[in-house]
């Protein structure tokens, strides 16, 4: 990348020329120097200076497209380091933290066996998090719930889920009668559930969003709503103790479906599709280490969906 568009991408991330000419050991009149030269050369502003700095719709598409051209840099200079062995390398893996206890497990034990050599970090996260990550090039592969479209992002949806209610039997007990647990077996209504005790997501998370365009289609409010947090596994566990229902993903269940203290129900006329997706960056190349990964993975998540439905 040219010197221009290297400063160009720090006033753009900073939104600070002062920040931006410090990170650059620059001037602040260099900087803005160089910005003018750009703007020059496309002929048309890429800055509103007021009432404070941000990128215009044409700086935001000149934006996007130096940080691709930069990750792509960046990811020529990883690809040559491993050239000469592409069973050799470094991997950064996002996913939440309930998935993965589910896979990484398994996924490890197979991976390994045939690429020793290559260093894997996971991170947690929500999807919007995630993707963040992985357009900043923080993320090799990430794995989530319902990812947006962007045209940096190469999107494979690997199976679809269904969310479940999740309550405790004695809470169960407290609210409802058996002729309801015959009836909720069928699709429960989450209004007779609004003034229960729940858990919810976390309101940056795909699956609030999920759960409130059933809420509001429905026309249902839930008012208790003491606890919020996007780890499925924390969510059942206060099921187990009693203090609140959940609705979680049902692969995400599946080490508690057995368990004799809570029942799980489907959500009457809920038809939203909830799609586990493998995302990558679209314009990086893949190495053979991180091919071979992204194959075992699909493998895995597609074995749990298939056991978990049979």
């Amino acid at each position: 990348m040219t010197q221009n568009e290297k400063i160009f991408l720090l006033v753009a991330e900073t939104l600070n020329i002062s920040k931006a000419a410090e990170k650059s050991f620059v001037t602040q009149q260099c900087v803005s120097d160089h910005i003018k030269r750009l703007e020059n050369e496309y002929g048309t502003k890429l800055f509103h200076r007021k009432p404070y700095m941000h990128l215009t719709p044409a700086g935001e598409i000149v934006y996007n497209s130096y940080k691709n051209i930069s990750l792509i840099e960046e990811n020529l200079k990883k690809n040559l380091s491993d050239f000469s062995s592409e069973r050799k390398g470094y991997l950064k893996v996002g996913m939440s933290t309930t998935r993965s206890k589910l896979l990484i497990p398994k996924l490890m034990e197979k991976y390994h066996k045939l690429f020793p050599d290559v260093q894997i970090s996971f991170f947690s996260g929500d999807t919007k998090i995630l993707e963040k990550e992985l357009l900043n090039n923080k993320l090799d592969i990430f794995l989530g719930i319902n990812t947006r479209l962007n045209l940096g992002l190469n999107v494979e949806t690997v199976c679809e889920d269904f969310l479940y209610l999740v309550i405790n039997k004695n809470m169960f007990k407290e609210y409802f009668s058996k002729n309801d647990l015959k009836n909720f077996k069928k699709g429960v209504d989450l209004n007779k559930f609004k003034n229960i005790p729940m858990t919810s997501y976390n309101k940056t998370g795909a699956l609030y969003k999920l759960l409130q365009q059933h809420l509001i289609t429905h026309g249902i409010e839930l008012h208790n709503i003491p606890c919020y947090t996007s780890e499925c596994d924390v969510q059942i566990d206060l099921c187990l103790n009693n203090v609140t229902f959940s609705i979680v993903p049902r692969m995400l269940a599946i080490n508690f479906l057995e368990n004799t203290d809570i029942y799980f129900f489907p959500i009457k006329d809920f038809n939203y599709p909830l799609r586990v997706d493998l995302v990558t960056n679209q314009y990086l190349e893949k190495p053979l280490y991180i091919e071979a990964f992204i194959k075992i993975l699909k493998d895995e998540v597609i074995e749990f969906s298939s056991e978990l439905f049979l």
